[in-house]
């Protein structure tokens, strides 16, 4: 028995290194609620020959109704420029720019990390200096990239104050996919509450 399309479209936006079976359940997941799912690792997202990888992608994120966001200790590809932004990272700033309702998980490893690095403090002649975590770098690192991390502190909007203000700073952790399965149902089980939040997303003045 088919599901019934809703043709919402959701982008997922994850590295894939070392995450393939995730995504693979994730896709099945979202297309069994009866979403349309854009994942470029699944070969979803619609492409123009003429647009390098990163334009295709961008162009599924402002192509989509709803983001769905995966920040892991992995990067990922397509950086072009020293110093620039990943694919994916990008993706998540189109994401903010459009402010589209959008789920963010985290791997609790990158979580565990931030919270590790933030009170810590390096002592030099028996003084105690706090580490600027903002002068730490570790990019690249296959184990722990700090470019994720930064990429969690946007995601929770750790600069902006006072915190009682902040809105859309919502980040699911999870250990396992059991854990991103239990929220994906809990969020995207309805599509009609999903519906609902695309129109308030939409109302003016939103």
């Amino acid at each position: 028995m088919s599901v019934k399309r809703n043709h919402i479209k959701v982008f997922v936006a994850s590295t894939v290194y070392d995450f393939e079976y995730q995504l693979n359940q994730i896709y099945s997941l979202l297309d069994g609620y009866g979403y349309d799912v854009l994942m470029s690792h699944r070969g979803t997202i619609l492409l123009d020959s003429q647009q390098s990888n990163l334009e295709n992608c961008l162009d599924g994120v402002k192509e989509c109704d709803v983001f769905l966001g995966f920040i892991r200790p992995d990067y990922g590809s397509g950086v072009l420029d020293r110093g620039g932004l990943s694919i994916t990272h990008q993706e998540f700033h189109m994401a903010y720019s459009r402010e589209i309702p959008r789920f963010v998980f985290a791997d609790h490893r990158v979580a565990f990390t931030r919270m590790l690095f933030k009170d810590s403090f390096v002592v030099e002649d028996k003084t105690a200096k706090k580490i600027d975590f903002g002068q730490i770098s570790f990019d690249g690192n296959k184990v722990m990239d700090t470019r994720c991390i930064r990429m969690y502190g946007e995601a929770i909007k750790d600069k902006e104050y006072p915190i009682a203000m902040r809105k859309g700073n919502w980040v699911q952790q999870y250990v396992s996919y059991d854990d991103i399965k239990l929220h994906i149902d809990a969020q995207f089980k309805y599509p009609e509450r999903i519906q609902k939040l695309i129109d308030k997303s939409k109302a003016p003045g939103a």
